[in-house]
Formats: C-alpha cells, structure tokens, sequence
C-alpha cells in the first residue's frame, strides 16, 4: 500500500490509524474507516490513537469482570483416540502437571483461598444470637466466635474487612454452627465468656495506663521544682560567682608557692631566707582567702585585690627563679673545678697507665726479637745443614755418574767387538752362499742383509738414545734374542734409575722441618735456595660471647713466607691455645 504524502506534514503526532486511512488503497483505508472521530486542523488532528483504545476496551472487560464470577476451566484428554469412557491416568497427570494445576493447587494451600467480610459472616448467623450479642461489632463478634470454636489462629488471618481462610476452614465453621441447638447454646456462653475476659482486660489495661500517666504526671512535677531549683541556684551563683572566682585565683596561686617551695629546696646558699619570703606569701594569701569567704571585701574591688594579690605573687616567682639562676651559676662554675680537678687525676692515672704499658710492650718486643733471633739462628743452622747435604749428594750423584759412564764405554766395546765378529761371520756366509748359487740374486741379498744390519748395528749400539716408546715397541716385537736381551737391560735400568730418584725426594720431602710446611730442596742442586722472610704479627680481638665487651684477646702469628708456622691465641676468660703447623693443621 502507498501512502499519500499529505500526511508528510503530521509529525511524530500523527497515529498508526490516521496514516492508514490517508492511504491510496482502497483495502488499506477500509479497514480503519470505522474511525469517524477524526479532526483534522491546521497542524494537529485530533483523533483516538491505539493507546486510548486499549483503554476503553480494557475498562469495558474489568467492568464485565466485576460483574461476574471469575471460573478457571480447564480441557484435559482422558485419552489419546478422543473415545469416551476412556480414561488413561498416566496421561491425564501429565497434562495436569503441564497446565500448572499442581502448582496452582499448592499455591492455594499454603496460602488462604476462603475469604468473606466480616459484615457478611455477621449476618450470616446474627438471627441466631442473643439480643446483647447483637450490638457487638462485626469484627469482634468474628474474633468471638472463632475463639469460642477453638479455631487455630493459623488456620485464618484478618484484615482490613475481610477474613481469609485456609482451605477448607469455612466450611468447618459453617458445620460447627449448624451443628445443633445444643452446641450452638454452648457456643454462645463461650463467646459471653470471652467478651467478658476482653472487657476486664481493657479494664486493667485502663487502670495501667492511668498508673503510668499518674507516674508520668509526678515526673513532669519533679521537673518543674528541679527547673525552678537551678533557675534559684543559678541567681545565687550570680551574685557568688565573683567571690568564688577570687577564692579560685588565691587557690591557684597556693599551687604556685608549692612549686616555689620545691625550686626553693635546690637553691644552694640562700635557702633559708628564700623559704622565709615563701612562707610569708603563704599567710598573706590565706589572710586574703578568708577575708573573701567572710565576705569582707566588696564586690567591685575583688577584681583589683586579685590583680595585687597576682602581681605580689609574680614579684616573688621571679626573684625566686633569678636566685635560682645565681645559684646555678656557682654551681656550675664549681662543678667545671670539679671536673678539672677529675680531669687532672684521670690524665696522671692515663700517663700511669701508657707507662706500665710501654715497658710491657718494651718487654714484649724484647722477647719476641729474642725469639725471632733464635729462630733465625735455627733457621740459618738448618740452612747449612742443608746445604752440606745437598753438596755430598751431588758429589755422589755424579760419582755414580762417572761409574755409569765407564760401564757404558766397556759395554760398548764389547758390543762393538761382537758385532764385528758377527758381521765378519755373516759375511763369510754369504760367500760362501754366493759361490753355489746365482751371482746376481746373491748379491742383492747380500746387500739387502748388509743394509739390515748395518741398521741393528747402529740401533744397538745407540740404544741409549732411543725413546722409551721404541724400547717397548723392540721388546714386544723384535725375534733378534741379542737386541731383544739389550733392551730388556736398558728398560730395567731406566725403571731403577726412576725409582731412586723417587726415593731420594722422598727422603728429601721427610728431613724438611715440621714447621715449613710446603717448603721442598730445589729442583736443580746448583741452583741457590730461595730466602723466605720470617714476620710476626700482634693483633687483638673482641668475641660477642664476652661476658665484658671492654675486655680484648690478642692473637700472634709467625709467618714464613706465606705461610703461618705457629700461631698463639690468648683468650681473657679461658686459657691460650696454641697451634704448629705440620702437626694441628
């Protein structure tokens, strides 16, 4: 559907309805033209909009409402082929359970479906009631009889005109009343009863609400006379209140002369006289005091006996205090001779003191130079001990040396002299070979043969010289029993030559002093040793565990080079410990 564009003009305040009937379809504008209410003006129309008629439609269903009473049906299937007297129980839970029957039934249990005004209960069973029954209220005529019935207050509450019950509830009434004219009389005594029982409650409720009036009314009454008490108490504070603020300064003023009597108690050379003015101050002020409580002195003029009474007392603190500082004064200047004096005796004790000191340490580094003297004395003797030592066993070294060197030349020699005649064999061999057989192989053999041992020759002869990877490689493989034999003696000599030498810096490592320690001969016998420097220290120490932290411990050492040889510890509260190197390390 087009809708026209005359109604462009209207705004947000043109309806649904209006711009449908503005339409060019005709099927559009049939639809709305019911509508016959429709106003145009210039730039506004008046009209019902969707809004005002929901309102009047749902106005006109609560008055249809109002007017009926209101029945919930509800269609269940009693089964699944719509057959009659058929019922399938299963199912018909299910749709009960679907369509909230259960919860609905639940929800008007627990709550209080039964409801009527008390005006209608009223007359339900007023006809039946004695005439002093009638004229009660309705309210109180239903909370009579359901006492009276022995109805639980759980089972119905009340409001504001209307009663609610559980369900159920109403009916039981209903059949108690009905019951009979015997019950019914009954009833009725027990309603008399407790109408009687409220009114002698409100009768003792009005007596007690009388009694708290009555004490309410005695309160107020003891207010007034506690008002008109301060009122009376206040205009006599009034006409006071100037005597008793004097009496307070004078008081206060008493304070300042206890002050004045203690700064009075540490004034040195003027006491007596300083208390003397004190304790005058004292009378007068009490004087005073007394005059004002006696009423002696007028109104007006106890502002200006204050004013004098402080202004004596201020007079008087202030002497008091320059008294105070004169005798400060003295005091100190005696104390700064005191200390001088203290001074004096503290240097002469402190120069006592380095005294006995420096002839302890002169004594001490008198006995340490003594030690180091004869340690180095020791220490110079050990030298040339050493050194004569060291003398004798290089000149036994190199008398073995010589030995082993005239055993190797013999040696030679006869090895030499065996080569030869074995070469001189070997070669008559070979003559005799070439003769029988080919000239020419024989001589390339021979010549091969002369090359090999030419060169087991020289191997034997320098077998001195060879690697101890050779020796091993010609003990392991050679078939030649002579060189094999030469080389096993060479191998044995090599091992005892190593393990004398071990032996012997062995024995040289023992004969070392205890108290060097890492201290080894030289490596090489012509080589001059090395001087080591002998150095003692002194150094004092402090441990927490000291029960005196003024108390010290001092610690010597003796170093050798850099090395400690002994130390001493000597401790203040236990005894010294001492330690040698070599043998506490």
């Amino acid at each position: 559907a087009v809708v026209s564009t005359q109604s462009a003009h209207y705004g947000r305040d043109s309806s649904l309805e209006q711009l449908m009937l503005t339409s060019n379809s005709a099927l559009v504008a049939g639809l709305y033209s019911d509508i016959d209410d429709v106003k145009c003006n210039q730039r506004k129309m008046v009209h019902d909009s969707v809004s005002g008629k929901f309102k009047k439609q749902l106005n006109i269903l609560l008055e249809k409402l109002q007017g009926t009473a209101t029945n919930f049906i509800r269609c269940i299937k009693p089964n699944q082929h719509m057959s009659p007297t058929k019922f399938e129980g299963g199912k018909v839970l299910n749709q009960l359970i679907s369509l909230g029957m259960v919860t609905a039934l639940e929800l008007m249990q627990a709550g209080y479906p039964s409801r009527i005004t008390f005006t209608e209960l009223y007359l339900m069973y007023s006809t039946r009631l004695p005439a002093k029954l009638k004229t009660l209220h309705p309210r109180v005529f239903c909370s009579a009889l359901f006492r009276a019935i022995g109805m639980s207050p759980n089972d119905y509450r009340f409001g504001v005109t209307k009663i609610f019950f559980k369900p159920g509830k109403f009916a039981e009434v209903d059949m108690l009343l009905n019951s009979g004219t015997e019950h019914l009389a009954q009833m009725i005594s027990k309603v008399e009863k407790w109408v009687l029982c409220q009114r002698w409650r409100r009768v003792q409720y009005a007596v007690l609400a009388f009694n708290k009036w009555n004490k309410i009314a005695r309160w107020r009454i003891g207010c007034i006379v506690a008002i008109q008490k301060n009122a009376r108490m206040w205009e006599a504070r009034k006409l006071y209140q100037p005597r008793i603020r004097g009496v307070r300064a004078i008081q206060d003023s008493m304070t300042k002369i206890s002050v004045m009597i203690e700064i009075a108690n540490n004034i040195k050379y003027e006491r007596e006289s300083v208390l003397a003015e004190i304790e005058s101050m004292r009378t007068f002020l009490t004087n005073e005091m007394l005059q004002l409580k006696a009423g002696q002195v007028h109104t007006d003029l106890i502002a200006q006996k204050l004013g004098e009474v402080e202004e004596q007392v201020k007079l008087l603190l202030t002497k008091i205090k320059e008294t105070q500082c004169s005798d400060k004064e003295r005091q100190v200047q005696e104390e700064k001779l005191r200390q001088i004096q203290v001074a004096m005796e503290a240097e002469r004790k402190r120069k006592e003191e380095e005294e006995r000191l420096r002839k302890i340490e002169e004594e001490r580094l008198a006995e340490e130079r003594r030690i180091k003297r004869e340690l180095e004395e020791k220490r110079m003797k050990e030298l040339e001990e050493e050194k004569k030592r060291v003398e004798e066993e290089n000149k036994r070294l190199e008398a073995e040396k010589e030995q082993l060197e005239k055993e190797k030349k013999v040696r030679e020699e006869k090895e030499r002299e065996e080569a030869m005649k074995k070469d001189q064999e070997e070669r008559d061999r070979m003559i005799a070979l070439s003769i029988s057989e080919d000239n020419k192989a024989t001589v390339v053999k021979e010549e091969d043969l002369n090359k090999k041992e030419t060169k087991v020759i020289l191997d034997k002869n320098n077998i001195k010289d060879w690697k101890y990877t050779e020796l091993r490689d010609c003990i392991n493989t050679s078939c030649d029993v002579e060189l094999l034999e030469i080389a096993r003696e060479e191998f044995h000599r090599r091992l005892k030559a190593y393990q004398g030498w071990k032996t012997n810096k062995k024995k040289k490592t023992d004969q070392a002093k205890p108290d060097l320690p890492m201290s080894e001969a030289p490596a090489v016998p012509d080589k001059p040793k090395e001087r080591k420097q002998h150095r003692l220290f002194k150094v004092p120490f402090v441990y927490p565990s000291y029960r005196n932290p003024s108390v010290r411990g001092w610690w010597y050492a003796h170093f050798y080079g850099q090395w400690i040889v002994r130390q001493l510890e000597i401790h203040p509260e236990k005894a010294p410990l001492c330690f040698l190197a070599g043998r506490d390390d």
